[in-house]
C-alpha cells in the first residue's frame, strides 16, 4: 500500500499527464474526485490517448476493459498504485 505522500505524488504526475494529454486541460482544473468525462470532458479519443500515455509513462498495460472502468482521477491514480507495486517481474 502506498504512503500519503506516495500517493499524492502519483496524484501530481498523473495531473500533469492529464495536462499535458487532453486538450485545452490545466493542471489547476484537475482535481482528485474530477470525473474524467463530466469535469475535464475526456471524450473516448483523448482517453484513448491518456491511457496510451499511462502505459508508457509507468510501463504497465492497461486492459481496455480496465480503461473503460476508470472515471475519476483517484480510480485512476488508485489503479496505477496497484499496478505499478505489483509483482510483474519488472521493475516501477
Amino acid at each position: 500500500m502506498p504512503s500519503i505522500a506516495d500517493e499524492r505524488q502519483l496524484l501530481d504526475e498523473l495531473r500533469e499527464l492529464l495536462a499535458a494529454t487532453v486538450e485545452d486541460l490545466a493542471v489547476e482544473e484537475i482535481g482528485p474526485d474530477s470525473s474524467l468525462k463530466d469535469d475535464l470532458g475526456v471524450d473516448s479519443l483523448a482517453m484513448l490517448e491518456l491511457v496510451a500515455a499511462i502505459e508508457d509513462r509507468w510501463q504497465i498495460e492497461v486492459p481496455q476493459e480496465q480503461a473503460d472502468r476508470l472515471a475519476t482521477v483517484r480510480q485512476i491514480a488508485a489503479h496505477l498504485a496497484e499496478a505499478v507495486t505489483a509483482p510483474a517481474g519488472g521493475t516501477a
